[in-house]
């Protein structure tokens, strides 16, 4: 894998931590960087927020020097929104790529014709003046992520991909699922292809990227400049390091063992407390926790205590309860 120029920004081993919601907040990035995460995004972030400018979305843009480069992703459901949106990001600074969000499947997006709405035939002249209208004042590099199409009757992701190519857009990436596939289903990397043989940026893939196996089957069948990872690090950020380590090197690093995961987890937890607060902190890790035992045998009583827990010290009791258990 070369390195990437999106713009005049440099990768130089493009893994990139996908965007999401709830979870790619400072915390988990800060976490990801220590695995030698390359690029960091944010999760999406509301246009019509950060223009009535809601404390709540300001805050999710929190960062240091330690992320850096950084990409903040954008969703809006019209130009004149996003613009409005940009220009609050960009008087606020601190980030070196602007992404915008054209693949949330989920209701609540959609139907403020954001996200995947952007990805229907009828709004292809929309969505080229939009994206151009961002690219058109911003002081970064552009990029977006999309997925195939709206439907499986749809895919149309080779001209979604020449349409941002024209407007500007610096890199692309591409969830391999239409709009309709939401999470489930066969990812179809064979679009993904036709996508990359069709431009001449940056064509990043994502979807059900969850070993080093399965990122260099992706990389076989698309033929892409870089991989987005998503679900596949959530409790395991090692596969990052795995990812950046053997496609920079050659070298492989052995899976994490389950000590190693609940340290991680400990860490997470402690980075989260540091940034939310305990309550804040112990709620989220509810349903986080679960994914650093994912894969392990005998771990089910565990998941089920951190579903139930309700101060820093019952976590840290589970986790030193699962430590001690291994060292018998």
């Amino acid at each position: 894998m070369k390195e990437i120029y999106i713009k005049n920004l440099k990768i130089e081993t493009p893994i990139i931590l996908a965007p999401m919601a709830g979870i790619t907040n400072f915390a988990y990035r800060r976490l990801l960087k220590e695995y030698s995460c390359p690029l960091v995004e944010t999760e999406m972030v509301s246009d019509f927020a950060l223009f009535y400018g809601n404390k709540e979305t300001i805050n999710m843009l929190k960062t240091d020097e330690s992320e850096h480069p950084l990409s903040v992703q954008l969703f809006g459901g019209s130009k004149e929104s996003l613009v409005k949106g940009a220009k609050v990001l960009f008087s606020l600074g601190g980030f070196e790529i602007l992404d915008i969000n054209l693949g949330c499947p989920v209701n609540k997006v959609v139907k403020e014709n954001a996200g995947s709405s952007w990805l229907k035939n009828s709004r292809q002249e929309e969505l080229y003046e939009a994206i151009k209208a961002v690219v058109d004042i911003s002081p970064v590099p552009v990029t977006c992520k999309i997925r195939l199409g709206w439907d499986e009757e749809s895919i149309n992701v080779v001209s979604i991909c020449k349409i941002l190519e024209s407007a500007g857009v610096s890199m692309i990436s591409i969830h391999a699922r239409t709009r309709s596939m939401m999470y489930s289903g066969t990812p179809k990397y064979e679009y993904i292809k036709l996508a990359k043989q069709s431009v001449n940026i940056p064509i990043i893939a994502n979807g059900d990227i969850d070993s080093l196996e399965k990122a260099k089957e992706v990389l076989d069948i698309t033929s892409v400049d870089g991989l987005m990872i998503g679900r596949g690090a959530l409790g395991n950020p090692n596969l990052i390091r795995q990812l950046v380590t053997y496609f920079s090197t050659g070298g492989i690093i052995k899976d994490s063992t389950l000590i190693e995961r609940v340290e991680a987890l400990k860490k997470h937890f402690l980075y989260l407390e540091e940034l939310k607060g305990e309550y804040k902190a112990i709620s989220e890790m509810r349903g986080l926790s679960s994914h650093y035992l994912k894969g392990f045998n005998d771990t089910k009583k565990y998941r089920v205590k951190f579903t139930t827990m309700n101060s820093k010290s019952q976590f840290l009791d589970i986790c030193q309860e699962i430590l001690a258990n291994l060292k018998q």
